[in-house]
């Protein structure tokens, strides 16, 4: 190594540190040599914050280089690693949705990098931390579940990194628009009139004012914004806004059409304490595959969740109850995923045990078609009692 290339990567190694920068992307075939010239150049004299650096990367014209925080992601094992990165995302969708400057679209964008590549590693890990639901927080727990389920149904079907990204953020935002909705709408325990379902049925619209306000329009803006308006459209043009019946929603917003469903039906609300069981859930959207919902996606969404999606409460072979907390890895046979103990065989409640059924003599042999929720189970406490 010669001393210029040290201190060429010394100086990379100090600006990465001081800047708090997590990666840097250079868009093939985008990238000019004057524009190398400038971004090594603005590293080596800027001294101000991350958001400083992006404005002055603008000033200077610097084009197809994508830079990232480094937010705090967790080391340790997957499940340490999954579990701290779905907490850390949670307390950033709050903070954006308050309007917290700290809370950027930058930070958001890395966030759904990082989601997606955990879900490459270990798909059935972070799935798994979907049935944590915050009564209290639904809305922002409900944004971070529907981003996990859109990014690994993404996964599945390919999509480029460019494009996760912003389906990735689209999620986890999409709601954004019900920070507009007062809460005596949102949090109403009985049916709402027709006015009030009007006001419901605006929060698409205001969530992608609010994000042109915030965000501007630019190419990564315009591919996500779709995803935000048309995600209850629908194939069958049966849901709202009303003004976009005319086309097909984007493949982005069926994506997250799918799993926004699937999580706010298993997820007990004030107007509704009892929830679809996942299995219920399941078959809904089976059922109503070609009208509803895109029959492409549903087959591999279905796929995705596994023969018990996590939350089913399932009969074993020993007599106990056992609620699915993971569902089997590739490798591992699909009726063996992995379950937490939560009953003995006369039902009397058990402190949850963790039993990977692939590791164990013991077989699932019937299916519950309660939800958690109806037999008396927090599958929130549940998984996290698991993680002590």
């Amino acid at each position: 190594m010669t001393a210029e290339n040290y201190a060429f990567i010394r100086l990379l190694v100090q600006a990465f540190d001081d800047l708090g920068l997590g990666e840097v992307e250079f868009l093939p075939g985008s990238v000019t040599r004057d524009g190398l010239h400038r971004f090594f150049r603005i590293l080596a004299v800027h001294r101000g914050s991350f958001d400083g650096l992006l404005s002055r990367m603008d000033e200077e014209g610097v084009g197809g280089i994508f830079v990232r925080p480094c937010l705090q992601v967790p080391g340790g094992n997957i499940r340490d690693r999954a579990k701290k990165l779905y907490f850390q995302t949670l307390i950033l969708i709050k903070r954006y949705f308050e309007g917290e400057k700290s809370a950027s679209l930058v930070k958001i964008k890395a966030v759904a990098a990082y989601l997606a590549d955990l879900l490459r590693r270990s798909e059935e890990t972070l799935i798994g931390l979907t049935v944590i639901k915050n009564y209290d927080d639904y809305t922002y727990n409900h944004c971070l579940n529907v981003a996990i389920l859109s990014l690994g149904l993404a996964l599945r079907l390919g999509m480029s990194k460019k494009l996760l990204v912003s389906l990735g953020t689209g999620a986890l935002v999409h709601d954004i628009g019900k920070v507009r909705i007062p809460a005596e709408i949102i949090n109403k325990p009985g049916i709402l009139t027709e006015d009030e379902w009007k006001v419901v049925k605006r929060h698409p619209v205001e969530g992608l004012a609010f994000l042109l306000r915030r965000w501007g329009i630019s190419r990564e803006t315009a591919r996500m914004f779709p995803a935000v308006l048309e995600h209850h459209l629908g194939m069958s043009f049966s849901g709202y806004p009303e003004f976009m019946r005319r086309k097909a929603p984007g493949f982005l917003a069926r994506i997250i059409h799918i799993a926004d469903f699937y999580d706010a039906v298993t997820t007990p609300r004030v107007y509704n304490k009892s929830p679809f069981s996942p299995v219920e859930a399941m078959e809904f959207l089976m059922d109503h595959s070609g009208d509803r919902f895109d029959p492409v996606l549903v087959k591999a969404f279905v796929q995705m969740m596994g023969l018990y999606p996590v939350g089913t409460v399932v009969r074993l072979s020993t007599g106990e109850w056992a609620m699915v907390v993971e569902k089997p890895s590739e490798a591992v046979p699909l009726d063996r995923p992995v379950v937490a103990v939560v009953a003995d065989d006369r039902g009397v409640p058990l402190r949850p045990r963790r039993l990977d059924l692939s590791e164990e003599p013991v077989e699932v042999v019937g299916v519950s078609d309660q939800s958690p929720w109806e037999i008396g189970l927090d599958p929130t406490r549940v998984t996290l009692t698991l993680s002590e």
